[in-house]
């Protein structure tokens, strides 16, 4: 009860204090200028974001959908990369056009496996999926070629396996292969419709990359490495390097990378959410984990948000995953 108190405490102050000490960036909510296409990908936990069938979000209220509501017209993201959303895809899409609506005709997109959706602005062409690993519902990982305006970006947006026992740590590292795999076969021609050369590419999602027990993280940032016919090997890139792993900190300035935290857990804040990109032929022109938590009262007026919109339950002072934000352009 002593240490609940405790957390209950610190739950109140964390919106009164900064993660670094330092001042936020007064304008780090706002999308850049120019050809960047702002992702965002979060774990918003068991459909927690979808209001009552027949309902629509009041974005006033003080629950979850609303929290999501407010976060994503703050954010305004390009494209969103879901996890734990297990609703049929149309209802992802709807829930958008309510809280972001596009204006006219033109409708959010959406392409879901398993647990994961793709959500995109622009045209949203469908490239297959997997799953594997023994959790229930099933996990894996969606892939998606969103039509921005500077040119097409290849998304995979991933939910991989979680817990720390060696049945875990094994799905993950086959699920890190699927998706290299698959990178690799859209890349090489091994599918119906080759992604053309130097198309930039994302990896983003829960990962689930527990302190540890991050060897499959390497596969997916090295891409297994590959031998090379000269007897070197080559990593995803389309360069042969590594992949970025963007590791954002909160609120830009924060001193803190973690994405997920709950403090009734036994488990440390952990960065278990990632964005690996291809910097090759993509730059961050900016990113940061959300955390409304850190925010000022005149940050969070002028961008609509709350305190504990990030919070999966504010009222018992629960965190859980953060939403992480990049804005990603064309390396010119």
């Amino acid at each position: 009860m002593t240490r609940l108190l405790r957390m209950t405490a610190l739950a109140l102050l964390v919106p009164c204090l900064a993660t670094s000490g330092q001042p936020l960036a007064p304008d780090f909510v706002q999308p850049p200028a120019g050809e960047a296409v702002r992702l965002v990908t979060w774990n918003i936990y068991r459909d927690s974001i979808f209001p009552e069938a027949g309902r629509a979000v009041d974005v006033a209220d003080a629950n979850r959908p609303a929290q999501f509501a407010r976060v994503v017209r703050a954010v305004r993201p390009d494209v969103l990369c879901l996890q734990q959303v297990t609703v049929p895809s149309p209802r992802s899409a709807a829930l958008l056009d309510q809280i972001l609506p596009l204006g006219g005709d033109t409708k959010w997109q959406a392409f879901a496996t398993a647990d994961t959706v793709v959500l995109s602005r622009f045209a949203l062409g469908a490239r297959g999926g997997g799953v594997a690993g023994t959790d229930l519902p099933p996990r894996g990982y969606a892939m998606a070629v969103v039509d921005a305006p500077a040119g097409e970006l290849f998304v995979v947006c991933a939910h991989f396996q979680s817990g720390d026992q060696p049945v875990d740590v094994a799905a993950r590292r086959q699920q890190a292969g699927m998706v290299v795999k698959a990178i690799r076969d859209q890349r090489g021609g091994g599918s119906p419709a080759p992604l053309p050369p130097r198309t930039p590419f994302v990896i983003l999602g829960d990962l689930n990359a527990i302190p540890g027990d991050t060897p499959f993280l390497d596969v997916l940032v090295s891409g297994g490495a590959a031998p090379t016919t000269d007897g070197g090997v080559e990593g995803l890139d389309w360069d042969g390097s590594a992949l970025t792993d963007a590791r954002p900190h909160h609120n830009v300035t924060g001193a803190e990378t973690y994405t997920w935290r709950n403090d009734l857990d036994a488990y440390p804040p952990s960065a278990l959410d990632r964005i690996l990109y291809s910097d090759s032929v993509l730059q961050s022109l900016n990113q940061f984990v959300l955390d409304t938590t850190a925010m000022s009262y005149g940050q969070l007026t002028r961008w609509g948000m709350r305190s504990t919109d990030v919070m999966k339950d504010p009222q018992a002072g629960v965190h859980d995953h953060f939403p992480l934000v990049i804005d990603l352009a064309p390396r010119r």
